[in-house]
């Protein structure tokens, strides 16, 4: 039996797709074979165009993207800062900033020995990158945070990365904010303090700015002294849970005893235990549940289980959810009516809330009494924002003060 031969296709070329197509007939493809042909066509066509991409203005530039990626990965939104570090690639694919926002990127989805050596690349590419060495900082306080290592395994290789690069760039404001930012997560108060007073002397727009900012939650902090472990756990926290705040309450603020003292001296029994449901709750496998468990029985308004039965312990606390929490016990403890019986159908005092709003009454309480700030200038309160662990802490050193200095 004669075998029968196959004419071998010709090598497709990668220039284009249209010598692709001359060099191997669509209609001689099978329909499989077709619908392979033009993905892989489509593919190779966006590769071509993703390596020969065209700046389309002046300002394109890789330096621009990559600083772009900066402040997505700052915002928290790290899809963002991978579309720009790849923008910055399909425009100068040997930027050093490339290798370093990737590594970022990686660093921030917990790839750790990635992110590393992609740093080594890009430092191998240009030593004097400044970005590289604060990128390395970073990401070693990333990996030993994560770890759970204290700081004196990791914060040494932070300082030195961070002396290059100030060595580097003696001027560049970020430099010092970077090295604040690091010591404050680590809990390393005065040592930030020196770092983000620094970045506010060189005055280099923004991170002067950002640096004010920073220095002024550290002393916010400062001003708690939290009392717990956890406490000083959670201060550098960006957000707040309701069941973390739980905690807080029981053991910073030590709500149980207040409320307690409170209802001998108007000769209350003490309330009738209920039984708790923590299926129905949702707290019967949360870290908090004992906790919240401690809680619930006291009945404060802002902390009861939500309209679906649940607590949702993981949810994060807003400023408006922690004013009614606040105020709420600043009206129990004192004997007062309602909040709403004095601010009610007044005009706003804030300018990004209505006095309709349903936590109005209590907003405007708790910053008439000086527990929670609005903000002077713009007269906004920020109801919707989350509530960080400065913040929560400042809040319950406020209502401690206030609470046990008597009514």
């Amino acid at each position: 039996m004669s075998r029968v031969r196959f004419p071998s296709p010709a090598p497709i070329p990668s220039s284009s797709a249209d010598s692709c197509q001359k060099a191997y007939p669509l209609t001689r493809l099978p329909k499989i074979a077709l619908q392979m042909y033009l993905l892989l066509s489509l593919l190779a066509l966006g590769c071509a165009r993703h390596g020969e991409m065209v700046p389309q203005s002046r300002l394109d530039t890789a330096d621009l993207h990559y600083q772009q990626g900066l402040h997505a990965l700052d915002e928290g939104d790290v899809w963002a800062a991978q579309a720009s570090f790849e923008r910055a690639r399909a425009l100068d694919k040997d930027y050093p900033g490339v290798a370093v926002g990737t590594a970022l990127v990686a660093s921030a989805q917990g790839e750790f020995f990635r992110a590393r050596k992609l740093i080594e690349a890009a430092l191998h590419r240009d030593k004097s990158f400044v970005g590289a060495h604060v990128a390395l900082a970073q990401i070693a306080a990333s990996e030993g945070l994560a770890r759970g290592d204290s700081p004196q395994v990791w914060l040494e290789a932070v300082r030195r990365s961070m002396v290059q690069a100030t060595k580097l760039a003696p001027l560049d404001g970020s430099v010092p904010f970077r090295l604040g930012e690091v010591e404050f997560q680590a809990g390393e108060y005065a040592a930030a303090r020196l770092a983000l007073q620094r970045s506010m002397a060189l005055d280099d727009h923004p991170w002067s700015d950002r640096a004010k900012t920073l220095l002024t939650k550290l002393q916010q902090i400062e001003r708690s002294t939290p009392g717990s472990t956890l406490g000083s756990k959670i201060a550098t926290s960006a957000t707040v849970t309701r069941g973390e705040l739980a905690v807080l309450l029981i053991e910073e603020l030590h709500v149980e005893q207040i409320l307690a003292a409170r209802d001998r001296l108007e000769g209350k029994a003490p309330a009738a235990q209920r039984a708790i449901d923590a299926k129905t709750l949702g707290i019967e496998l949360t870290w908090a549940r004992p906790f919240i468990e401690r809680l619930l029985p006291l009945g404060l308004r802002g902390m009861e289980p939500l309209p679906d039965g649940s607590f949702a312990p993981e949810a994060p606390v807003t400023r408006s959810q922690l004013a009614m929490i606040a105020d709420g016990l600043l009206q129990r403890v004192a004997g007062h009516g309602p909040s709403s019986d004095r601010y009610t159908g007044e005009p706003s005092r804030f300018s990004d809330i209505t006095s309709d709003h349903y936590a109005y009454a209590a907003i405007a309480s708790v910053v008439a009494r000086g527990v929670m700030m609005a903000d002077p200038l713009a007269m906004s309160f920020r109801p919707g924002a989350a509530v960080d662990g400065a913040e929560a802490l400042d809040v319950l050193r406020q209502l401690e003060s206030a609470l046990t200095g008597g009514f």
